[in-house]
């Protein structure tokens, strides 16, 4: 009788711990193992090295429960006949399947991927000795699954919209909040928008005449909501430069007959095709604010601001207290469907 007590504790406490690392194992996530790093770095660096190879951890996890399961069915089997007789062999097979189930996978699963936070040093270490005890079987395994497996064929790698599921479900589960969850999903689609998507358009845009004199300017109250100023030439269609509104006033105090021409500054050009993650690393790297944006064929869209590319990544507008209209888009859509219904 205590053989048979025995062989059945033996199959179920190991089989119990092997799936509780297999848990563990799949449930540690690498951004975990990165803030482990920080006060337990050697089990973090053992654990994030089982993540790197999984299959090999998984195999020894499976071939150490696969072991305790058998010997210990046959072991159980073998000591049941001989103690209840064959006549009881249905019934001790029930209920080592129902303690198998329950203790060996429902269970430890169950404690694995619920409490992994806590259980990912031990775990490590566990799996660890898991591949030192089971390595000759692993060596067999690994050579087996390596012949029908084709090398190269994993990949472990997110795609963006996993990434953005993951986003949306972190939200849902209250890890993170709905603006932080917006910002990780538009930096995934930063790539995907144009500058052209996010400019201000020619339509709305305010600006100068160069050839105007400072004079001739003051009275105009829309240049003291801005803090840069476009300029042109004639046209709209010819934006030429712009001017820094300190500078304009400034100016106005030592020679208020000057032009804005002699104010100007270059514009940098950009084509409306170019990404909004592209065009806010040039602001950057310029330590400018606003950029002129072209068509294909070299004829003036609008213009976009360092501000633009960050609204793009909040996804909020960034309204400031002297703006007349939330989204000058939108407005410049509103403009020209008034010009179709008038004509």
């Amino acid at each position: 009788m205590e053989l048979l007590v025995f062989y059945f504790l033996v199959a179920i406490i190991i089989s119990f711990v092997c799936s509780i690392l297999e848990a563990v194992l799949l449930s540690t996530s690498i951004p975990f193992l990165k803030v482990l790093k920080k006060t337990k770095p050697a089990a973090a660096s053992l654990m994030e090295s089982h993540k790197g190879d999984t299959g090999k951890s998984i195999s020894s996890i499976l071939i150490l429960n696969t072991i305790a399961h058998t010997l210990g069915a046959a072991g159980v089997g073998a000591q049941a006949e001989s103690v209840f007789g064959s006549g009881y062999m249905t019934i001790i097979s029930v209920v080592l399947t129902l303690a198998i189930l329950f203790f060996s996978e429902i269970i430890p699963k169950t404690i694995g991927s619920t409490y992994y936070k806590q259980l990912t040093p031990i775990s490590a270490y566990s799996i660890k000795y898991t591949i030192y005890l089971t390595y000759p079987l692993l060596l067999l395994t690994q050579y087996i699954t390596n012949k029908i497996t084709k090398k190269g064929s994993k990949s472990y790698a997110l795609s963006k919209e996993e990434l953005m599921a993951s986003a949306t479900m972190s939200n849902d589960g209250g890890i993170l909040d709905s603006s932080q969850s917006d910002v990780i999903k538009n930096m995934i689609k930063i790539k995907e928008i144009c500058v052209g998507d996010i400019l201000t358009p020619r339509s709305v845009l305010f600006a100068l005449e160069e050839n105007l004199k400072i004079s001739e300017v003051l009275n105009n109250q829309d240049i003291f909501r801005y803090s840069r100023i476009p300029l042109f030439n004639k046209t709209i269609d010819n934006i030429t430069g712009v001017v820094l509104a300190k500078e304009l006033f400034k100016q106005a105090f030592i020679d208020d007959s000057a032009t804005l021409s002699t104010l100007r500054s270059e514009f940098f050009k950009l084509n409306e095709r170019v990404p909004v993650d592209k065009a806010l690393n040039l602001f950057i790297k310029r330590k400018e604010h606003l950029f002129l944006v072209e068509d294909s064929y070299g004829q003036t869209e609008g213009i976009v601001a360092l501000e633009d590319c960050i609204e793009t990544i909040l996804g909020v507008e960034i309204i400031d207290e002297s703006d007349l209209y939330d989204d000058l888009q939108l407005q410049a859509k509103s403009l020209m469907k008034q010009k179709r219904t008038t004509k």
